[in-house]
């Protein structure tokens, strides 16, 4: 039988979009305007320092575990490659400056625990950031992933676990109390709380591997890491990585994207269709949520302009 070349739809290529992943498809449909087809350029060079400090973290680990370049963690930390990531961040305000400081503070100790976890697995050699696509019936353009690691008998994701920062001024210097030595999670005025991994693999995750599990047919892992726990999920100790749950966390995965194809479909196009269909939560900018505790005040604007405000 003769292949069929898949093509991308109109109703993609319209608004400039070639393709999908799991991170795209779980966005709010207004905040996927905004960053996908309004602003891509714009929001492409924001940051904050969960995704740069996760970013480097999986660095250390991918470059310790899959190239024998580095006999020791910490010549991978020193080398050039992370040293320059670290030095390239600029936070955007004071908080994000020091939940930086203190990620990077606990590189060693999150990256060990995620080595940690590996070890629990079978003997085995890997390569980083694998790139794979695959088309998924009902969706009308291909997904496009990268694999953290994939090995002679594993493939899996890497999840980091980071807390918070908080500015806390001391008075007097902290003591420490009898054989009981001070907790090492301040710097200068700010604290970093310590946080527990989940004991069962966040939803999205769980997409996340499914998708991957569609282009690559061995067995599934995630590795949540902190600096001070850690949790291996595999389809082991873990029904959600099972091949039926498996099953449907893709076709849920699938739906989120085609009742995004769904609006593309009907504004054909109109980027003031779309924007309609896709109204955001106005409270949500206000308040400096997560995805827009980074994006410019002039961004902001020009992105509510669109509906009048």
């Amino acid at each position: 039988m003769e292949k069929r070349i898949r093509k991308v739809a109109d109703c993609y290529t319209k608004f400039g979009l070639q393709h999908t992943s799991k991170s795209t498809a779980c966005l709010k449909h207004s905040d996927r305007l905004f960053k996908k087809i309004l602003f891509p350029k714009e929001t492409s060079k924001l940051n904050n320092a969960s995704f740069k400090g996760g970013n480097i973290v999986h660095d250390v680990v991918q470059l310790f575990i899959s190239t024998d370049t580095y006999k020791t963690l910490d010549d991978v930390i020193n080398s050039d490659k992370i040293q320059k990531e670290i030095d390239s961040y600029f936070p955007f305000n004071d908080k994000d400056k020091y939940k930086f400081k203190f990620i990077i503070k606990n590189l060693k100790a999150t990256a060990q625990n995620h080595l940690a976890n590996l070890a629990e697995l079978d003997a085995q050699t890997f390569k980083a950031e694998i790139e794979y696509t695959a088309w998924l019936p009902n969706v009308e353009t291909y997904w496009l992933m990268y694999l953290d690691l994939v090995g002679t008998k594993n493939f899996g994701d890497l999840k980091n676990c980071f807390g918070a920062a908080k500015e806390s001024p001391l008075k007097k210097p902290a003591k420490p109390k009898k054989d009981k030595p001070v907790v090492d999670n301040r710097i200068d005025d700010w604290v970093y709380s310590n946080v527990k991994v989940p004991q069962r693999p966040y939803f999205s995750d769980v997409m996340q591997i499914a998708l991957y599990k569609h282009s690559c047919s061995l067995p599934p892992f995630l590795s949540y890491a902190s600096n001070c726990d850690r949790k291996l999920f595999t389809e082991n100790n873990c029904d959600e990585l099972k091949q039926e749950n498996l099953d449907q966390a893709l076709k849920i995965l699938s739906m989120y994207e085609v009742a995004w194809q769904k609006k593309l479909e009907i504004a054909d196009g109109d980027v003031e269709k779309l924007a309609w269909l896709c109204v955001p939560d106005v409270s949500d900018i206000k308040k400096n949520t997560f995805m827009w505790e980074n994006v410019p005040n002039d961004l902001k604007i020009k992105f509510l302009g669109i509906y009048g405000l």
